[in-house]
């Protein structure tokens, strides 16, 4: 098909199978986990309770009813139905009839590159909250991994959160992308050129695993690479050269981190394959491949490398328009991506939610709700919001559910996604540590 299948297939940066990261659990007072992160040192709020709300605790568990969640210190104390929960004197209350609570969720492909999240080291706080809010925490993200942006950049603006100058989701990076030489993508040229962005191209793999490590030791906590650089014209789709490729994601799981990678078509699968890479920024509509998507061997080899996948399903839509496909030429892709996601997660693959956002700029992820459920149950969806990210980057003993012990990051919607998956989308509060970040009851 045309340029739109090559970019939305190379479409993004790879996030890595990896368990990340060495948490600490030290058992406090009411058996709380406290599991500090390097990333986590935000102001919590008062005490709270959350009551009435019919509460989804993990997306394998039955519902609470006329639920009630404790939260002490930012940390999660109590839950469970209103009859066996006592609400202590004091502590804040949430009036949380005819509404959802889910834990919070993670947008896993995400790029901090809007105008009002740039130049985050003297940037006023009421425009990068801003910016957050309408990007993010509007839409329950409680926590997202940047797979592409300013490294610099990146950084300062999780430090401001971290202080409490700003409130706004837990931030991981991977900084800067990683382009084969000759393969900066056309479609970012022109921003790269208008914000004096560095070349990010690497040509030899000595070059390419010297600034992943530089990268890293400044505070990033993975890598992406371009499998596949869409760079248009003859080439089309630019492989990036399988030594090179290797080079920086050994560099990641020698630091215990993921490494992401956008494929864009199947060469860029086989690089991404064949270099170890952990996670697919992208589904790809195949380029001369089966019509009903990837094959079963196809699946098979990337299952054996445990891969996850972040499907991004609402961007192939975005680029149709700005690229002026036909609405034949966009069915048929859709149909494809949807077999592909759903074929995938049949086989046991692991699907992350993530949306493209800041490189598109639609913000809203109902589209993205409604393409998953023609491949996947409200279930599915909420486990690439929730569990999943948070066991595959490290997370699990503390993001991801609703238990006691567990952070406080937690989502109230206006709507019940078993009955709709774009009930997600219906944000009343984001509730991150504890204390409401947006919402309603903020």
């Amino acid at each position: 098909m045309t340029l739109l299948l090559a970019r939305t297939s190379s479409a993004r940066y790879r996030i890595g199978a990896l368990r990340l990261r060495t948490l600490i659990g030290l058992i406090v007072g009411l058996s709380l986990i406290a599991g500090g992160s390097a990333h986590e040192s935000i102001p919590t709020a008062a005490d709270l309770a959350i009551v009435g709300a019919k509460i989804y605790p993990a997306p394998d568990s039955e519902p609470i009813n006329d639920g009630v969640v404790l939260v002490r210190g930012g940390k999660i104390v109590g839950v469970g139905p209103r009859r066996q929960i006592s609400v202590p004197r004091g502590v804040r209350l949430i009036d949380a009839r005819g509404s959802v609570l889910t834990a919070g969720f993670w947008n896993s492909h995400v790029h901090l590159m809007t105008p009002s999240l740039l130049g985050a080291t003297a940037a006023k706080a009421e425009t990068l909250q801003g910016g957050l809010e309408t990007m993010l925490t509007r839409w329950g993200f409680t926590t997202i991994f940047d797979i592409a942006s300013s490294t610099e950049n990146a950084i300062a603006l999780r430090h401001r959160v971290e202080t409490g100058d700003i409130t706004g989701p837990m931030i991981l990076t991977v900084g800067d992308p990683f382009y084969p030489k000759g393969g900066t993508p056309f479609y970012v040229r022109e921003y790269l050129r208008a914000h004096g962005a560095p070349n990010e191209e690497v040509s030899t793999p000595e070059e390419a695993a010297a600034r992943a490590a530089r990268q890293l030791d400044n505070g990033t906590d993975g890598v992406k690479i371009f499998a596949g650089a869409v760079v248009g014209g003859k080439i089309g789709v630019l492989p990036m050269p399988i030594d090179i490729a290797k080079a920086i994601v050994d560099e990641a799981h020698r630091r215990k981190v993921p490494a992401f990678a956008h494929p864009a078509n199947l060469a860029g699968l086989n690089v991404a394959i064949e270099s170890g890479v952990d996670i697919l920024a992208h589904t790809t509509a195949m380029d001369g491949g089966d019509p009903g998507g990837w094959s079963p061997e196809l699946i098979a080899r990337l299952r054996a490398h445990d891969m996850a996948l972040i499907p991004t399903m609402m961007l192939f839509e975005v680029e149709a328009k700005k690229f002026h496909e036909s609405p034949n030429d966009l069915a048929n892709a859709i149909s494809v991506i949807t077999a592909e996601v759903k074929n995938y997660a049949g086989a046991g693959g692991r699907i992350l939610f993530g949306t493209d956002v800041g490189y598109i700029d639609v913000f809203d992820p109902t589209e993205e709700y409604k393409l998953m459920s023609g491949a996947l149950d409200w279930r599915a969806i909420l486990t690439s919001l929730t569990t999943a990210p948070a066991e595959r980057f490290g997370y699990i003993s503390r993001k991801g559910r609703i238990a006691n012990g567990m952070d406080a990051d937690l989502v109230l919607l206006n709507g019940d996604p078993a009955k709709d998956p774009t009930a997600f989308a219906r944000v009343r509060d984001t509730i991150r540590a504890g204390r409401v970040i947006w919402g309603a009851d903020r």
